[in-house]
């Protein structure tokens, strides 16, 4: 069993009432089996919006993207952003 280190940015650090928290894995999962297990765990289910982006060890990834628990340290999470 790994542990990932989950980061909250931007709005959902409040939503989520936290800005960082671990997360036990034993396996493989894909970046929308995290967000649903999240979801689940911690009774939040705006982690299922489609509009919630990822990033895996700071690269943007999309919710298939694999996360392999022995390579990655990181999975932040994020609204989606608009900027000038």
């Amino acid at each position: 069993m790994a542990n990932l280190n989950i980061v909250f940015f931007a709005s959902l650090r409040e939503t989520m009432k936290c800005d960082e928290l671990e997360f036990a894995v034993d396996a493989a999962l894909t970046v929308r089996q995290l967000k649903e297990l999240l979801a689940e765990q911690l009774q939040q289910p705006l982690l299922l919006e489609e509009k919630i982006k990822a990033a895996i060890d700071f690269d943007f990834a999309r919710d298939d993207d694999l996360i392999n628990p022995e390579r990655v340290r990181e999975v932040a999470f994020f609204p989606p952003v608009t900027g000038g």
